[in-house]
Protein backbone atom coordinates (compact mmCIF):
# COMPACT_ATOMS: atom_id res chain seq x y z
CA UNK A 1 0.00 0.00 0.00
CA UNK A 2 1.25 3.10 -0.86
CA UNK A 3 0.69 6.37 1.38
CA UNK A 4 0.85 10.26 0.90
CA UNK A 5 0.05 13.26 2.60
CA UNK A 6 -1.52 16.27 2.48
CA UNK A 7 -1.69 19.75 3.92
CA UNK A 8 -5.22 20.99 4.70
CA UNK A 9 -6.74 23.95 6.84
CA UNK A 10 -8.13 20.94 8.75
CA UNK A 11 -5.00 19.60 9.75
CA UNK A 12 -2.76 16.67 7.72
CA UNK A 13 -4.95 14.05 5.26
CA UNK A 14 -3.27 10.48 4.52
CA UNK A 15 -4.16 9.09 1.36
CA UNK A 16 -3.53 5.01 1.43
CA UNK A 17 -3.51 3.23 -2.24
CA UNK A 18 -3.61 -0.41 -3.54
CA UNK A 19 -3.36 -1.23 -6.94
CA UNK A 20 -7.27 -1.28 -7.51
CA UNK A 21 -7.33 2.58 -6.39
CA UNK A 22 -7.62 5.23 -3.67
CA UNK A 23 -8.26 3.06 -0.44
CA UNK A 24 -8.29 5.70 2.13
CA UNK A 25 -7.96 9.70 2.55
CA UNK A 26 -8.18 10.14 5.78
CA UNK A 27 -7.86 12.72 8.82
CA UNK A 28 -4.46 11.79 10.01
CA UNK A 29 -4.41 10.26 13.26
CA UNK A 30 -2.06 8.19 15.53
CA UNK A 31 -3.46 4.99 13.55
CA UNK A 32 -2.34 6.33 10.09
CA UNK A 33 0.62 9.39 10.90
CA UNK A 34 3.26 7.02 11.28
CA UNK A 35 3.13 5.53 8.25
CA UNK A 36 6.21 6.23 5.72
CA UNK A 37 4.84 8.42 2.96
CA UNK A 38 5.93 8.04 -0.31
CA UNK A 39 6.94 10.82 -3.06
CA UNK A 40 4.62 12.97 -4.62
CA UNK A 41 5.84 11.11 -7.76
CA UNK A 42 2.44 8.88 -8.48
CA UNK A 43 0.32 11.06 -10.81
CA UNK A 44 -2.56 9.51 -8.76
CA UNK A 45 -1.36 10.91 -5.41
CA UNK A 46 -0.91 14.53 -7.19
CA UNK A 47 -4.40 14.23 -8.90
CA UNK A 48 -5.60 14.23 -5.26
CA UNK A 49 -3.41 17.15 -4.00
CA UNK A 50 -5.39 18.93 -6.77
CA UNK A 51 -8.33 18.03 -5.95
CA UNK A 52 -8.06 18.11 -2.00
CA UNK A 53 -6.74 21.72 -2.87
CA UNK A 54 -9.88 22.75 -4.89
CA UNK A 55 -12.60 21.50 -2.40
CA UNK A 56 -10.48 24.21 0.12
CA UNK A 57 -11.34 26.63 -2.34
CA UNK A 58 -14.90 26.42 -3.90
CA UNK A 59 -16.32 23.52 -2.05
CA UNK A 60 -16.36 20.67 -4.43
CA UNK A 61 -14.27 17.61 -3.99
CA UNK A 62 -14.37 16.16 -8.04
CA UNK A 63 -12.84 12.56 -8.13
CA UNK A 64 -14.38 9.70 -9.36
CA UNK A 65 -15.94 7.11 -6.96
CA UNK A 66 -14.47 4.32 -9.97
CA UNK A 67 -11.54 5.38 -8.80
CA UNK A 68 -12.11 4.01 -5.09
CA UNK A 69 -10.94 0.88 -3.90
CA UNK A 70 -14.30 -0.24 -2.87
CA UNK A 71 -12.92 -3.76 -1.46
CA UNK A 72 -14.09 -4.77 2.08
CA UNK A 73 -17.56 -2.48 1.34
CA UNK A 74 -20.80 -4.47 1.98
CA UNK A 75 -23.25 -3.78 -0.83
CA UNK A 76 -25.61 -1.80 1.60
CA UNK A 77 -22.57 0.05 3.13
CA UNK A 78 -21.39 0.58 -0.87
CA UNK A 79 -24.88 1.88 -1.65
CA UNK A 80 -25.23 4.53 1.19
CA UNK A 81 -21.73 5.84 0.45
CA UNK A 82 -22.37 6.16 -3.24
CA UNK A 83 -25.97 7.95 -2.40
CA UNK A 84 -23.70 10.63 0.11
CA UNK A 85 -21.04 11.45 -2.43
CA UNK A 86 -24.46 12.97 -4.48
CA UNK A 87 -25.96 15.01 -1.66
CA UNK A 88 -24.46 18.85 -2.45
CA UNK A 89 -22.05 21.11 -1.52
CA UNK A 90 -23.70 23.04 1.08
CA UNK A 91 -26.62 20.85 1.39
CA UNK A 92 -27.43 18.32 4.42
CA UNK A 93 -29.57 14.76 4.68
CA UNK A 94 -30.62 13.05 7.02
CA UNK A 95 -29.89 9.74 8.27
CA UNK A 96 -33.48 8.59 7.70
CA UNK A 97 -33.29 10.31 4.61
CA UNK A 98 -30.75 8.73 3.75
CA UNK A 99 -32.06 5.49 4.67
CA UNK A 100 -35.35 6.58 2.06
CA UNK A 101 -32.74 7.14 -0.62
CA UNK A 102 -31.32 3.21 -0.57
CA UNK A 103 -34.45 2.22 -0.37
CA UNK A 104 -33.99 0.84 3.63
CA UNK A 105 -36.41 3.35 5.34
CA UNK A 106 -35.96 1.92 8.91
CA UNK A 107 -31.69 1.63 8.53
CA UNK A 108 -30.89 5.33 9.77
CA UNK A 109 -28.84 3.63 12.58
CA UNK A 110 -27.40 1.38 9.82
CA UNK A 111 -26.73 4.42 7.52
CA UNK A 112 -25.00 6.05 10.93
CA UNK A 113 -22.64 3.02 11.20
CA UNK A 114 -21.82 3.31 7.25
CA UNK A 115 -20.96 6.85 7.78
CA UNK A 116 -18.84 6.01 10.58
CA UNK A 117 -16.88 3.24 8.85
CA UNK A 118 -15.98 5.78 5.60
CA UNK A 119 -12.88 5.29 4.81
CA UNK A 120 -13.25 9.07 2.86
CA UNK A 121 -14.81 11.19 4.74
CA UNK A 122 -14.04 14.56 2.31
CA UNK A 123 -14.58 12.83 -1.27
CA UNK A 124 -17.36 10.86 0.31
CA UNK A 125 -19.10 14.09 2.73
CA UNK A 126 -20.53 12.41 5.43
CA UNK A 127 -20.43 15.15 7.35
CA UNK A 128 -23.56 16.50 4.72
CA UNK A 129 -25.33 13.65 6.85
CA UNK A 130 -27.20 14.95 9.95
CA UNK A 131 -29.96 13.74 12.50
CA UNK A 132 -33.42 14.49 12.60
CA UNK A 133 -34.35 17.81 12.39
CA UNK A 134 -30.77 19.18 11.47
CA UNK A 135 -28.88 18.18 14.85
CA UNK A 136 -25.11 17.81 13.84
CA UNK A 137 -24.64 14.23 15.41
CA UNK A 138 -21.49 12.19 15.09
CA UNK A 139 -18.73 12.41 12.84
CA UNK A 140 -15.47 10.16 13.18
CA UNK A 141 -13.09 12.42 11.62
CA UNK A 142 -10.00 14.21 13.81
CA UNK A 143 -12.12 17.19 15.52
CA UNK A 144 -15.79 15.58 15.83
CA UNK A 145 -18.55 17.89 15.72
CA UNK A 146 -16.59 20.74 15.84
CA UNK A 147 -14.87 20.04 12.37
CA UNK A 148 -18.20 18.70 10.81
CA UNK A 149 -19.61 21.77 11.75
CA UNK A 150 -17.03 23.94 10.00
CA UNK A 151 -17.11 21.71 6.93
CA UNK A 152 -20.79 23.00 6.64
CA UNK A 153 -19.99 26.41 7.25
CA UNK A 154 -17.45 26.36 4.72
CA UNK A 155 -19.19 24.76 2.22
CA UNK A 156 -22.80 26.64 3.23
CA UNK A 157 -19.91 29.72 2.60
CA UNK A 158 -18.84 28.55 -0.88
CA UNK A 159 -22.33 27.99 -1.88
CA UNK A 160 -23.47 31.74 -1.31
CA UNK A 161 -20.83 33.32 -2.52
CA UNK A 162 -21.67 31.28 -5.70
CA UNK A 163 -25.03 32.54 -5.75
CA UNK A 164 -24.17 35.78 -5.00
CA UNK A 165 -25.93 35.63 -1.85
CA UNK A 166 -24.89 36.58 1.73
CA UNK A 167 -25.26 33.92 4.31
CA UNK A 168 -25.31 34.39 8.21
CA UNK A 169 -23.74 31.15 9.82
CA UNK A 170 -24.77 30.36 13.43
Amino acid sequence: MQVHTYQSPFGKLVSSWTSCGLYALEFASPKNSSQSACSMSDSRAIALGVAIQEYFHTGQFAWELNDLDWSNISEFYSRVLRRCHQIPSGKTMTYGELAQAVSSPKAARAVGAAMAANRWPLLIPCHRVVGSAGRLTGYSGRGGLETKRKLLAMEREFAADASGLTLQLQ
